[in-house]
């Protein structure tokens, strides 16, 4: 299968300045980030509140000062804690970032195996964890450089994130080999790819299940198994978190915006938003246009 037709669409990054910041607040910002993938690194910091990251079936609860670490090629998701907030600095970032030449052994002995995902990181890297306390002032030291955004504070942070890479490989108790995922669960990918390009569509469970190459019923059960939740609820996640970015961002009106997402039934959006998200689309759109 190729990965490239099936990863996250957005463009981490630019030639001058190669990697994205995020400065993210879920629930206070939007409701979550759906299950997705994307071919960079990512590294997230806990500035304070709780949740929960996704590693494809593993659910991980965040909390104020945790690390986590998210390889490429890694299906994940982020999602609230029960009427909590969680306020958590992101960045992504390519591994062509960080090395001149692919054939030096810090990179084919030590880079690679965390680029290619051959080691899994331990998730999250908490403050009880042996080495946490230099590897925690290094990921505050790359936010910082990124927060100053010059191009003085890359070259620190480029040092940085190969400190970082260093220290984690000398906490050999934070890594393990990473098991390979089933092919059944490989056989979900496009089917995440296909909802990310054509959300905004009628889509069915059996259209998702021949993509999936399995039986509606074994494609249901397979997804539920994988990613902790059921396949019509993944596509109402990803439709609402879009509807939250238009509110946010265009003067459409809440029917226009239902229908752009892929709800039919203005009634059925309303519900559905307010299930999600705590609050009608007409709040949400308020809280956000007075802040």
């Amino acid at each position: 299968m190729m990965l490239s037709a099936a990863k996250e669409k957005r463009q981490h990054g630019s030639m001058q300045v190669p990697y994205s910041y995020y400065d993210c607040r879920i629930l206070d910002y939007f409701p979550g980030v759906p299950l997705h993938w994307h071919g960079e690194m990512e590294l997230n910091y806990i500035k304070r509140g709780t949740g929960y990251f996704q590693y494809e079936d593993r659910l991980l609860t965040a909390h104020t000062g945790d690390i986590f670490l998210i390889q490429p090629n890694l299906v994940h998701a982020i999602l609230p804690a029960e009427q909590e907030s969680m306020f958590y600095d992101t960045i992504v970032f390519h591994k062509n970032m960080l090395i001149g030449g692919y054939d030096d052994r810090s990179y084919t002995e030590i880079l690679q195996p965390f680029f290619s995902a051959r080691r899994r990181i331990q998730a999250p890297i908490s403050p009880e964890h042996s080495g946490y306390a230099a590897l925690s002032a290094s990921v505050q030291q790359i936010f910082r450089c990124i927060r100053e955004n010059s191009a003085v504070s890359d070259l620190l942070l480029k040092s940085e994130l190969l400190r970082f890479f260093y220290l984690l490989a000398a906490s050999p108790e934070l890594c393990t080999d990473r098991p390979a995922m089933p092919a059944s669960a490989e056989n979900l990918r496009p089917v995440l790819a296909y909802i990310q390009e054509h959300f905004a569509d009628p889509i069915t469970i059996e259209e998702l299940a021949r993509l999936s190459h399995l039986s509606k019923s074994y494609f249901m059960s397979c997804f539920k198994q994988t990613f902790g939740l059921g396949a019509v609820e993944y596509l109402t996640q990803f439709r609402i978190k879009a509807a939250c970015e238009a509110l946010r961002s265009t003067t459409q009106s809440v029917s226009e915006i239902a229908y752009d997402n892929g709800f039919r039934n203005l009634s059925n959006f309303n519900r559905q938003f307010r299930s999600k998200v705590g609050c009608t689309p007409q709040m949400y759109r308020k809280e956000f246009q007075n802040p």
